[in-house]
């Protein structure tokens, strides 16, 4: 006789436990003291050995990862550690998406991620009050699909997970400081890829470098930056060159030289010193002369800035075949990132910040809230002998409360024709704003744009003949608003214009944020571009480290109306942020297909950019396992994580429900969406099998035409897969 089922399964579950708990740990870290190798990696800076016993972590993003990860199956893992300092959070990282984020002294913690069944909004649990520098011990158990964690012997989770093989695991500092004594983990487990630059499994990163210039169309990462925020450079002979402050000593600014439009570089070298110390900001132009021209801030302490600090911008000059002058004050007080720098037909130069207005310091009691900072405008007519200030301040209105007040800051300039110069401006409402001057002199007030942008700076670029490239962060998080630069910065964007602006084209990504955490800013932002000699574009852009990179593409590749991905090299036109799991499978014909695991916790999908337009049609083959719960398909105008749940409510079109009812039976189907109207609200047709199955309006009009395709689900098991393949698009007049 068969014994009942779930005597069965509850024999191999104790089975299972009983062969983890049984299993030789491998130890991750012990007796750092004695010099002990620790099998781990490390995203920043490595944690150094304290003679008390342990590893001292500190700084967010600074994560400590094993360098051995549990696989599929049941595995145990255990560490001894400490919080150093109350009131500060640190992580325990499990996963790409989880962690448990602990507070010493506090009396809850919280879970996220799709490990702890919280991927779609943290997961509050009561905790250990733990003292500052008391050890405690943590255990987390998975065994089948079901996970325990323990701290100090009190359970703080018991529920369903995943049984897939863990992409990290280990611990971020994050704002405190950590202690780890000990770290084990037991059960099936791997030796894990140690953390790259650019080491995505999906995005841009995985095209390869083209050997030759004639070869660069789509964007490619041609090699790292060296710092956060440098500025490019196209020389009249042809030379790129990349500016940007000598890190860690910050007190010069470093050089990188490329004669061959970017596919080969020098290495840096120190090109001037600076008086003072640099954040990073800073901006060099060459003039139409021949001079160079460089701004940079250097840090101080006193009146007039922001709180005690100062951030004060200094003018150097290095005349045609000369040296650099010495650096010479133009604006005091506290000045944040500059963008805006350039030289006018006129030979005036114009330079453009946001500067921090003292008595602003603090949330207004009543009345409008204009932030911390103005944007105001310096020019010069005698070569940055003497600077002159525009009498204008412009100001933007914060229209909700937020724990960031910076106001209107970081603008950039470009002059579109002889009297009219372009600025945009940042700011954390989701757009960019605007204001237009016809000699650099005098701006009128701000208004806001149709330009969709995270609170995150643009980038402006002209040409040779006269087009503009706009580079931008269009990323949102509606399920989290507050999220870091008030909607992300994972995708860095470029559209082009023919016509001084009035229409655009483009919104391609053409750099992806990495994998690879790094402490404070990060992410794709803080973009500078310039033209080579042969109409290549190279823009450095990113901040963190692996993170910061020379892209190359060719303008042409903006102004394509159709795209076809055939996973050739993989997924380079996808994304998959928020979720994990995706990889290209190569069906019996041949045929390359995109591969999206199923999640039994927490939503997943991928994101798929394509040339911006107001109609167009895209098309493809899909198959849709049964287990597959809520699938949502959406075209937009702007992108957005997987796990932001209220993604597809804000999209232009989103096909649900009964219009993908013919989709999960595990057949092929032939999927097809046509759209028109996108910026005055039109409509989408949305066919299977070459059958009409919905006619949708538009939830709200495109700001300029849609560019994303998004699929998002969830499932009801594991072990299947969405698979895509053939996917195109192309735009209609």
């Amino acid at each position: 006789m068969r014994p009942p089922r779930w005597l069965s399964t509850l024999c191999c579950g104790l089975l299972a436990a009983m062969a983890a708990a049984a299993a030789e740990p491998v130890v991750l870290v012990a007796n750092p003291e004695n010099q002990t190798v620790s099998r781990v990696h490390y995203t920043g800076p490595a944690w150094p050995a304290d003679a008390g016993g342990f590893l001292v972590g500190t700084g967010r993003g600074h994560r400590l990862l094993a360098a051995v990860l549990p696989g599929a199956g049941d595995f145990r893992v255990e560490a001894e550690f400490a919080l150093a300092r109350a009131g500060r959070e640190s992580s325990f990282v499990v996963g790409r998406d989880g962690e448990v984020v602990m507070n010493a002294g506090a009396k809850t913690w919280r879970l996220r991620g799709a490990f702890f069944n919280a991927a779609d909004a943290p997961r509050e649990v009561a905790a250990p009050v733990l003292a500052p520098g008391a050890r405690a011990e943590l255990e987390l158990v998975r065994t089948g699909d079901t996970a325990v964690l323990r701290v100090g012997g009190a359970e703080l989770y018991r529920g369903r997970t995943g049984t897939g093989a863990l992409g990290a695991l280990g611990f971020d500092p994050g704002t405190g400081t950590v202690r780890l004594h000990r770290f084990t983990v037991a059960g099936k487990v791997a030796d894990a890829a140690a953390p790259r630059a650019f080491g995505n499994t999906f995005g841009l990163q995985l095209r390869r470098k083209p050997s030759a210039l004639a070869d660069l169309y789509a964007p490619a990462i041609l090699r790292p930056a060296e710092t956060n925020e440098s500025s490019a450079v196209a020389r009249r002979d042809g030379t790129l060159e990349v500016y940007g402050i000598t890190k860690p000593a910050s007190d010069s600014v470093s050089v990188i030289r490329s004669r061959d439009e970017g596919l080969t570089w020098s290495a840096s070298e120190i090109a001037f010193p600076l008086p003072g110390k640099a954040y990073y900001a800073l901006q060099v132009l060459e003039a139409r002369d021949g001079a160079l021209h460089a701004v940079v801030h250097l840090a101080g302490e006193g009146p007039g800035g922001y709180r005690g600090r100062l951030y004060e911008v200094y003018h150097l000059r290095r005349p045609a075949g000369g040296a650099w002058s010495e650096a010479r004050k133009v604006i005091p007080g506290y000045v944040g990132s500059i963008r805006g720098f350039v030289q006018l037909g006129t030979g005036r130069l114009v330079l453009a910040v946001g500067l921090a207005v003292p008595e602003r310091e603090a949330t207004p009691k009543a009345g409008p809230d204009f932030g911390w900072n103005d944007t105001v405008v310096y020019f010069s007519d005698d070569a940055g002998g003497r600077w002159q200030r525009s009498p204008d301040r412009l100001q933007v209105e914060l229209a909700t409360p937020n724990v960031t007040r910076y106001g209107a800051v970081e603008p950039a300039l470009v002059e579109l024709a002889p009297d009219r110069i372009w600025m945009l401006v940042r700011d954390r409402g989701g757009r960019l704003w605007q204001s237009y001057s016809s000699d650099g002199a005098r701006w009128p007030a701000l208004t806001r744009t149709d330009f969709i942008s995270s609170d995150s700076p643009a980038a402006l670029l002209k040409l040779r003949d006269g087009r503009i490239v706009l580079f931008l962060n269009a990323c949102q998080n509606w399920t989290d608003p507050r999220s870091y630069a008030m909607g992300g910065r994972e995708v860095l964007h470029a559209a082009i214009s023919a016509d001084g602006g009035r229409s655009w084209r483009g919104f391609r990504d053409i750099l992806h944020e990495t994998d690879v955490v790094s402490g404070g800013d990060r992410g794709t932002a803080y973009p500078s571009a310039v033209e080579s000699r042969s109409g290549k574009i190279v823009v450095m852009s990113g901040q963190g480290e692996g993170k910061r990179a020379l892209v190359g593409f060719d303008p042409a590749w903006l102004e394509a109306r159709s795209s076809r991905d055939d996973l050739a090299a993989g997924p380079v036109g996808w994304t998959q942020y928020g979720a994990e799991g995706m990889a290209v499978e190569t069906l019996p014909d041949g045929t390359r297909a995109l591969a999206l695991a199923l999640p039994t916790a927490g939503m997943s999908g991928a994101t798929w950019n394509f040339p911006m337009a107001g109609a167009g049609e895209l098309r493809g083959r899909i198959r849709v396992p049964a287990a597959v719960r809520e699938l949502k398909i959406s075209l937009t105008d702007h992108f957005n994580r997987i796990d932001d749940r209220r993604a597809a409510e804000h999209a232009v079109w989103s096909v649900a429900g009964a219009a993908l009812g013919a989709l999960g039976d595990e057949a092929w189907h032939d999927l097809k969406l046509v759209w028109s109207d996108a910026t005055a609200a039109g409509k989408l047709d949305v066919m299977i099998d070459g059958r009409t199955v919905a006619t949708l309006a538009a939830q709200r009009p495109a700001l300029h035409g849609v560019n994303h395709l998004r699929l998002e689900f969830r499932s009801a098991s594991e072990g299947g897969r969405i698979l895509l393949a053939g996917v195109e698009m192309q735009s209609r007049p």
